[in-house]
């Protein structure tokens, strides 16, 4: 039988679980999510990093964050993972499906626009496989008409766009770190980003 995946493991894992351990605090915020935050931080060039249980949690956080009312639309691709809809879905949002390009199953840049109305709040990119989507024009649109832009890289870590790493070319990204994905542990992943006035938000919420 083909394994569907098989996590890749240096060596060191039951050391630092170990470690984890003594230290006595597995509930996070500890050293090991201080070592991860500012690993990201440095790696990928951003100002912040907030770990969380899930992708899928990340994606609701940025959903919150972005301010979503019923009513409010999402653009985003057809073709995605459930958690993708569904952290918008739970705030009330209408998703607004785009098709996707053949060549890189991701949101065709070129049908966005026409997907934009009124009550549009949010594009959501999903880097599928790792493949960047066409990340200045989804840019510009978003300004264009006053968008957020919450980028879907969870399987993009440590995959670029011209030089910047998914995940950090919108307002938010959210990245994966479930088995199947480039880096594997426990708990997955966060929504990152560079601005002061999100990070403080962020944390704010967080304490609420």
């Amino acid at each position: 039988m083909i394994d569907f995946n098989r996590p890749a493991f240096t060596g060191r894992e039951f050391d630092y679980i170990r470690d984890a351990v003594q230290r006595g605090m597995l509930c996070g915020d500890g050293e090991y999510t201080k070592r991860c935050s500012q690993w990201m931080m440095d790696k990928f060039h951003v100002n912040h990093v907030m770990l969380t249980t899930s992708c899928t949690h990340a994606l609701e956080m940025a959903a919150h964050l972005c301010d979503i009312k019923p009513g409010d639309e999402v653009i985003m691709p057809s073709y995605t993972f459930v958690s993708t809809a569904d952290a918008f879905v739970l705030k009330g949002a209408k998703i607004v499906f785009v098709d996707i390009r053949p060549d890189t199953m991701n949101i065709d840049e070129k049908l966005i626009e026409a997907a934009v109305t009124e009550k549009t709040k949010v594009i959501v990119p999903v880097h599928y496989a790792g493949v960047a989507c066409e990340m200045d024009t989804i840019m510009e649109i978003a300004k264009k008409y006053n968008l957020k832009v919450v980028e879907d890289a969870a399987q993009g870590v440590d995959a670029c766009y011209k030089g910047k790493a998914l995940g950090t070319i919108g307002d938010f990204g959210c990245y994966s770190f479930h088995e199947t994905k480039n880096f594997t542990c426990k708990s997955r992943f966060c929504p990152a980003g560079t601005s002061e006035r999100s990070a403080s938000r962020n944390r704010a919420d967080l304490t609420e």
